[in-house]
C-alpha cells in the first residue's frame, strides 16, 4: 500500500511548492530585481520586510504594511508592482486584469 500512494505522489506534477494564490509569467530571473532591491523598493514605500522568497514566479513578501497590517504580498519580479495582498488568507489587495 506504501508504494502506491509513493508512486502516486512522486507522479502529481511539481509546482514549485507555489502556494496558487498568485502566479507570474515572469520570464527569465537575469531579468528579475534582486530580493535586496525588492526590499529596499518596499522600505522605500514605508513597508517592513520580514522574508522574502520566490513563490508561483513572484516574489512573495512576508512584511508590515505601511498602516501597520501584518501581511504576505505578490509582486512581479521584473517591475516590483503590487499584485495581490493578503492577510490570514483574506485577500487584502488585488491587481485587476485591466491594470
Amino acid at each position: 500500500m506504501r508504494s502506491i500512494v509513493l508512486v502516486a505522489a512522486l507522479c502529481l506534477p511539481n509546482t514549485g511548492l507555489a502556494t496558487g494564490l498568485m502566479t507570474c509569467d515572469s520570464g527569465d530571473r537575469a531579468g528579475w530585481l534582486t530580493k535586496e532591491a525588492m526590499a529596499d523598493m518596499l522600505t522605500a514605500e514605508g513597508w517592513e520586510v520580514r522574508f522574502i522568497k520566490e513563490d508561483g514566479g513572484c516574489w512573495e513578501v512576508y512584511g508590515t504594511t505601511p498602516e501597520g497590517e501584518r501581511v504576505e504580498g505578490y509582486f512581479d519580479p521584473v517591475t516590483g508592482e503590487k499584485l495581490l495582498v493578503a492577510q490570514r488568507g483574506s485577500i487584502l489587495f488585488r491587481k485587476s486584469e485591466d491594470g
